[in-house]
């Protein structure tokens, strides 16, 4: 009995980790949802899912309906940057090789970036890499990096008082630590520098009170839920009819 516990559990674990653990393919994969093309779409819309996600969840969850509704004029392209290409350190490389940096040649206007928890992460990752490219960010209850950086954010007094270490460590530290870096860049000025906004749940919201510090206050939505599309897809409703507006 305790053998086939273990070869039960043993399976269980194999499967999850194929779920989660996928293969960082180059190029990167993407589905493109609209077909304005450059030349009538005021821009586009590039979404990032969260650690478990796949592109189509953004069909499945409502995310598409809400952008067809209220950003009619925006191409989407769902991105399949998955955890492996973080874990491979290639999310920024392969997000402008693949899918980013083709759409800007083909002459697309604005980019603005949707990025869903570990996607927000990769969101102001992009936008720091490349900061002249992007009018906005959407970042839906954004991972904001390894609990022990979080904390020398808080202890520092805030993103604005936050000082990145110099050089920055190549790991998932220096990641997290270069993103609030931007973030500081950005926001701690008037105005800010780059649109962004933030949506959480509110039994989620206590691990992004350092967002809300910094971003203008309407810009930071906090609807019923905790950390899931139940809260996040009436997030970027809200969002989307303010941010998208002519």
């Amino acid at each position: 009995m305790l053998n086939a516990k273990r070869l039960l559990a043993f399976a269980l674990l194999l499967t999850l980790t194929g779920c989660y653990w996928r293969i960082a393919h180059e190029p990167m994969p993407f589905v493109a949802y609209g077909d304005l093309g450059p030349e009538r779409a005021r821009g586009a819309i590039v979404l990032l899912p969260g650690f478990a996600d796949k592109p189509d969840d953004y069909e499945v969850h409502g995310f598409l309906a809400v952008l067809r509704k209220n950003a009619p004029g925006y191409d989407v392209f769902a991105a399949d940057a998955h955890f492996g290409y973080y874990n491979k350190n290639t999310l920024v490389e392969q997000l402008h090789t693949s899918v980013i940096g083709p759409l800007l040649a083909r002459g697309y206007k604005e980019l603005w970036i949707s990025g869903i928890s570990m996607g927000g992460h990769g969101a102001v990752a992009y936008a720091r890499s490349y900061p002249e490219r992007v009018k906005g960010l959407l970042l839906f209850a954004p991972y904001l990096g390894p609990g022990d950086v979080v904390q020398e954010v808080v202890q520092a007094g805030g993103v604005c008082r936050y000082s990145a270490p110099a050089p920055l460590p190549e790991s998932r530290f220096g990641f997290a630590q270069a993103n609030f870096a931007w973030l500081k860049e950005v926001l701690c000025s008037t105005p800010a520098k780059v649109s962004v906004w933030v949506g959480v749940g509110a039994r989620d919201q206590a691990k992004r009170d350092l967002l809300r510090d910094v971003v203008a206050p309407d810009h930071y939505v906090v609807l019923p839920g905790g950390h899931d599309w139940d809260a996040w897809t009436p997030a970027l409703d809200q969002i989307s009819r303010a941010a998208f507006v002519r």
